[in-house]
């Protein structure tokens, strides 16, 4: 039977579904909640709340469970510790916002300048940057099909960096779907794409070199009229760096995904995690995956690596960081 360590405030919703989760009979043949870390083989937490926990996990702890996008980066370094979240859960949602900003920020280039093309840059391709192009090509493709607009949103460029290598192929994939809308795609380091681009949506991991990834050095090289759209974890972005910047110049539209009011999109029946019983649902599955060894989606931490070449990942670096 695994033990379950819940990293949780005991008034918080979603605890309090989870462990009414794993008390069904399904889940309580295999997993049992208790109150001491170090008995326990699975940890789940937040991103919030992954503090409270002790800067070394207990070796009997096999399993670190983040109840949103988290990416446990404290721990990337434990061995024998695999590292998962909802990202699953919470991708569709985010990306759908995501891509509404998009085409709200494309609506007011247009409405100031017609004849603008515009540069959409993607600063980590990872499983949320993934379904957000893969919604916004979906949504070109209709607009030319059912509309004939030859030109959906004046986008002409997106432009790429992640921070390692991109899933195999995809890249190439990427090209050849935006193609088709004479839409062409790079890979660029972060410094161009911040200085090139009109509306940039970030998505990384918080770590030791992405925090922040955007500060105040970035976000100068951001277009005074640029939109930054961060569904990134915090102290990935530094929100005050949108603050600090030379009065006499306007300043780069920046939002936080998880900050917009829901009410603005209340039609398109997102929930942003909100709903407890879902993540307890997901959680639960998750963990019976887990017990029976079966494999589930680990964390993939995204972020800039220790050795190779500055001018191959990003500008940004040193060479004495490496």
């Amino acid at each position: 039977m695994k033990r379950v360590y819940l990293a949780l405030p005991t008034a918080d919703a979603v605890a309090g579904a989870i462990r009414k989760r794993l008390k069904r009979k399904k889940s309580a043949k295999r997993l049992k909640v208790v109150k001491r870390l170090d008995s326990a083989h699975v940890v789940v937490t937040s991103s919030g709340d992954i503090g409270t926990l002790p800067e070394r996990l207990p070796e009997s702890v096999e399993l670190l469970q983040l109840i949103d996008c988290g990416g446990g980066q404290r721990y990337r370094d434990a061995p024998n510790l695999t590292i998962t979240n909802a990202s699953n859960l919470l991708d569709t949602d985010i990306a759908t916002v995501s891509l509404c900003v998009v085409i709200d920020a494309a609506m007011e280039f247009r409405q100031c300048d017609e004849s603008r093309l515009l540069q959409l840059g993607i600063v980590g391709l990872g499983n949320l940057a993934r379904e957000t192009l893969d919604m916004l090509f979906q949504s070109i493709e209709t607009l030319i099909t059912r509309d004939s607009i030859e030109r959906p949103y004046h986008l002409d460029r997106v432009a790429v960096s992640d921070i390692r290598t991109p899933r195999q192929g995809h890249l190439h994939h990427l090209q050849h779907r935006f193609s088709r809308f004479g839409i062409a795609v790079r890979r660029v380091t972060l410094d161009q794409l911040l200085s090139t681009s009109d509306i940039v949506i970030v998505s990384v991991h918080h770590g030791p070199t992405a925090d922040p990834l955007i500060g105040r050095r970035e976000a100068r090289l951001l277009d005074p009229k640029s939109w930054v759209i961060d569904a990134s974890e915090e102290r990935v972005v530094d929100p005050s760096a949108f603050d600090s910047l030379d009065q006499c110049r306007p300043l780069p539209t920046y939002m936080r995904v998880d900050e917009i009011p829901r009410d603005r999109f209340a039609s398109l029946c997102v929930n942003l995690g909100d709903d407890p019983d879902e993540i307890a649902n997901y959680v639960g599955w998750n963990l019976r995956r887990f017990d029976k060894g079966q494999p589930i989606l680990t964390v993939e931490h995204v972020d800039f690596p220790s050795a190779g070449d500055p001018a191959f990942w990003s500008s940004r670096m040193d060479p004495r960081e490496f």
